[in-house]
C-alpha cells in the first residue's frame, strides 16, 4: 500500500518567483508549465483537435501497461506530439485514470499554448507541435523537499547517494518500456532507513537517462540539504527520497522479455 507523507512539502521552481506550501492530502498536482514561445491555438483548430484524439487515445489504451505512451497525429503545422509517462509502481488503471486528469487540468492551466507540461504524483503528460521523442530534456524542472530535518547530515547523504547511485544503474539498464527503479538503504550507525525511487521516459538511451538523472542529483545541496525528503522532477527523469515508504513494487508487475 502506498503511503503519502503527512509533512508539509515546500515547492520551489527555478522558472516561477511564487512559493507555494502545500499538503499531499490537498492535491496531488506537483506542477505545470505552458511555454509561451512556441506558438498557440484557436479552441477549433486542426490541431486541438489532433491533440485531443492523441491524448484521449493514451487514457483509453488498454493494451499498454507498462505506463508509458507517446504518439503523433496530423500533418505540418497542425501535427500533435505527445508524451505520457506514469509512476513505475502504478497499475494501469490507476495511471490511465492519472493521464485523463492531467488532459482535463491541463486544458484548462494552459488553454492555447501548443507547447505544456504537467505533473501528478502518479504521472507525467507534455505535448508539443514538435518532436519531443528520443531526446534527453532536463528543462523546465523543479523541486520540492521536507520541512524536517536528519540528525546525521554526513551519514545520511552518504547512504542516500550510494542508494541512489545503485538505482540509476539499475533504471539505465531498463529497456524501452520501463526505466525505473526503487529501493531503500539503513543508516549504520542511526538506524534510520530512507526510500527512493528513479524513473526515466524509456525513450532515453542508457546514457542518457543516467546522464539526466544524475544532473538531478547534482541539485540534491540546492534544493534538499538535511532534509528528510526531497525530489527533483524533469521532462525526462525525477528522483524523490524520504525517511517513510511511498512507493508500492507490489503492484510493479515483472515486464515480459
Amino acid at each position: 500500500m502506498e503511503m503519502s507523507p503527512s509533512k508539509l512539502l515546500f515547492y520551489l521552481s527555478p522558472f516561477f518567483s511564487h512559493l507555494l506550501v502545500l499538503t499531499m492530502a490537498q492535491t496531488n498536482l506537483l506542477e505545470h508549465f505552458c511555454i509561451q514561445n512556441h506558438g498557440n491555438f484557436s479552441a477549433n483548430s486542426d490541431f486541438k483537435s489532433n491533440l485531443d484524439r492523441l491524448i484521449s487515445s493514451f487514457s483509453s489504451d488498454t493494451n499498454i501497461d507498462y505506463g508509458f505512451y507517446t504518439g503523433t497525429i496530423g500533418e505540418n503545422i497542425d501535427k500533435a506530439y505527445a508524451i505520457s509517462l506514469c509512476r513505475g509502481d502504478k497499475k494501469p488503471e490507476t495511471c490511465r485514470d492519472c493521464i485523463k486528469t492531467s488532459s482535463q487540468m491541463l486544458s484548462q492551466l494552459c488553454p492555447n499554448q501548443k507547447e505544456a507540461y504537467i505533473w501528478y504524483d502518479d504521472c507525467m503528460l507534455r505535448y508539443a507541435n514538435h518532436s519531443i521523442f528520443n531526446s534527453m530534456e532536463f528543462g523546465p524542472y523543479f523541486w520540492a523537499y521536507s520541512l524536517f530535518n536528519v540528525t546525521d547530515e554526513k551519514e545520511f547523504s552518504e547512504v542516500l547517494n550510494a542508494l541512489l547511485g545503485r538505482l540509476i544503474n539499475s533504471a539505465a539498464s531498463g529497456d524501452s518500456r520501463r526505466k525505473f527503479a526503487a529501493g531503500n538503504a539503513t543508516a549504520e550507525s542511526s538506524r534510520q532507513t530512507m526510500y527512493a525511487l528513479v524513473q526515466c521516459t524509456p525513450d532515453l538511451t542508457q546514457p542518457q537517462c543516467s546522464d539526466c538523472l544524475n544532473q538531478a542529483i547534482k541539485l540534491i545541496p540546492t534544493c534538499c540539504s538535511k532534509r528528510q525528503g526531497g525530489r527533483v522532477v524533469s521532462p525526462s527523469c525525477h528522483f524523490r527520497y524520504e525517511k517513510d515508504p511511498f512507493y508500492d513494487l507490489a503492484s510493479t508487475s515483472p515486464l515480459p522479455p
